[in-house]
This record gives C-alpha cells, sequence and structure tokens, in this order.
C-alpha cells in the first residue's frame, strides 16, 4: 500500500461526507448505509438526484499545526460524485470548529488547534489529504 494524495472540499452546503469509493479510495470496501438501504440519494449542484452506494470508512492524514501529521477516520456515504466533499454541518456536530477566510478555511478542534487546512479555489475550499491503508493493511485503527 502506498498513501493517495486526495483533495477534498470543504462543503457549507452538504449534509454527510461523500465521495465516490469505487474511484477516490480503491482497496476500501463500501457497506449499505441508512441511506443507500432506504433507496435516498444526493441533490447535486445541476439539481440532479444520484443515489447513495452505502458508506466506507476510511482512514485519512492531514498536516495540522507546524506541519505535525494528524490521522483520522471518517465516515463516508458513496455516491458517483465528482470529488470528495466533507460536509461543515458534520463536521460542527462532531465538536469542531471550522473558519473560513477569503484565502482558506481550517478545522480546529476543541483546544483550538489546527487539524486541517483548505485552501481557496475560485468559490470551494480544498484540502489535500492522504488516504491511508484500510486498518487491516497497517492504517490507524
Amino acid at each position: 500500500w502506498s498513501d493517495i494524495d486526495i483533495d477534498v472540499v470543504l462543503d457549507s452546503g452538504c449534509s454527510d461526507h461523500v465521495m465516490n469509493v469505487e474511484l477516490d479510495a480503491p482497496g476500501y470496501v463500501v457497506t449499505p448505509s441508512e441511506g443507500s438501504k432506504a433507496g435516498r440519494g444526493f441533490i447535486v449542484g445541476n439539481g440532479e438526484r444520484i443515489p447513495n452506494e452505502g458508506q466506507s470508512t476510511v482512514n485519512l492524514r492531514a498536516m495540522g499545526e507546524n506541519g505535525q501529521c494528524v490521522d483520522f477516520r471518517s465516515t463516508f456515504q458513496s455516491a458517483r460524485v465528482t470529488r470528495p466533499l466533507m460536509s461543515v454541518a458534520k463536521i460542527c456536530q462532531n465538536g469542531y470548529i471550522c473558519n473560513f477566510t477569503a484565502t482558506g478555511a481550517t478545522v480546529q478542534d476543541k483546544q483550538g488547534e489546527v487539524m486541517c487546512h483548505f485552501r481557496r479555489e475560485g468559490g470551494i475550499y480544498v484540502g489535500r489529504l492522504k488516504l491511508r491503508a484500510p486498518a487491516p493493511f497497517g492504517g490507524p485503527a
């Protein structure tokens, strides 16, 4: 296994973390989620509805304050989106803080430590994360 760089969009309009697990997280298994079992989907920017295909919990690494690595796990719903999306609402619901400026955004823990940086590209905030190995292959538990 070799870690994979992925660009993730910090999305204030997204209700859940979503990625195309098959393309963006090779080696990870998609399992049924409440949404996929109920036949739910997601409405994307052009108004189209795309089905929820299940979920996968992935191991990620971000660069925190002073270049230190921050490893974490996050559950993403799987759908055929063009790039991984992280939900601001979900991040804040889990006790973290999202701060936005004209040039970027950060995600901080409850103590104010920066866990992840996002740069502003046009009208979106994009962060470079590393996709780590699935847990049985040596990734974080």
